[in-house]
């Protein structure tokens, strides 16, 4: 018995491998092994949409991943407003060649016809010149009836009407600026205006006892100031 365990033992060592975690056929092709990481595709264009409740952004964070693997943070600040109709754009760009083209300021040089370009003639400015202010046209305009009349702006609605204004407020769920006029003896169907321009999707009137109310519905969330003017009253959306 003594004898067979000691034969038993001497073929084990005589067939033991250096390292037991290697196959025994050197042929093998069950091991892959490789230092190839998996890559991100390349950044293009992302869009972000914002909801109708924003105004400024303050910062951004970018979360990006070292070559260690290991995840990092970015902080930007902006601290810019913005329009939350616009979209904004986070984009790959390739650095600029920083060779500037010259560009000719055409508001102080004029040249005369088939006059040689060396030989331009610089145009001097009034010193006090007479500018005429820019003025913006309405989106859209309308009148109800002869009570009153709207001048549809992007951000601004200019209301012209003798009637004294009682009130205004907000409602959500959606948004509305709710305005009420004081005007007696004045019975009319509710009416309403299709807009579709700037901030306002439609405008509503409807008739009560002593006033009438104009209802401004808008596409989202805003804030805004009512003031008297000459005509009557300007509404700006903000």
């Amino acid at each position: 018995m003594r004898q067979i365990l000691a034969f038993l033992a001497l073929a084990c060592v005589l067939n033991g491998r250096e390292n037991p975690f290697l196959p025994s056929d050197i042929n093998s092709t069950d091991i892959i092994t490789t230092n190839i990481t998996k890559i991100a595709p390349p950044l293009d264009t992302q869009i972000v949409k914002f909801p109708s409740d924003a105004r400024e952004i303050s910062h951004v964070v970018f979360y990006y991943k070292s070559i260690d693997g290991s995840i990092k943070q970015k902080v930007v600040d902006i601290n810019a407003s913005f329009d939350w109709h616009d979209e904004i754009l986070i984009k790959n760009q390739i650095s600029p060649n920083k060779t500037a083209t010259k560009i000719l300021d055409v508001s102080v040089t004029s040249i005369k016809p088939n006059e040689n370009p060396n030989q331009a003639v610089v145009a001097k400015t009034a010193a006090n010149p007479t500018i005429a202010p820019k003025i913006e046209p309405p989106l859209k305009t309308f009148n109800f009836m002869d009570l009153v009349k709207f001048d549809i702006y992007n951000s601004k609605i200019n209301i012209n009407t003798k009637d004294k204004k009682i009130r205004d407020f907000t409602m959500d769920k959606p948004s509305k600026i709710i305005i009420d006029f004081q005007k007696t003896g004045t019975s009319f169907n509710t009416k309403s205006f299709k807009i579709d321009k700037g901030s306002v999707k439609k405008v509503v009137f409807g008739s009560h006892e002593g006033y009438y109310r104009a209802v401004i519905w808008l596409d989202g969330d805003y804030n805004y100031d009512v003031r008297q003017t000459g005509n009557g009253y300007s509404v700006t959306i903000k």
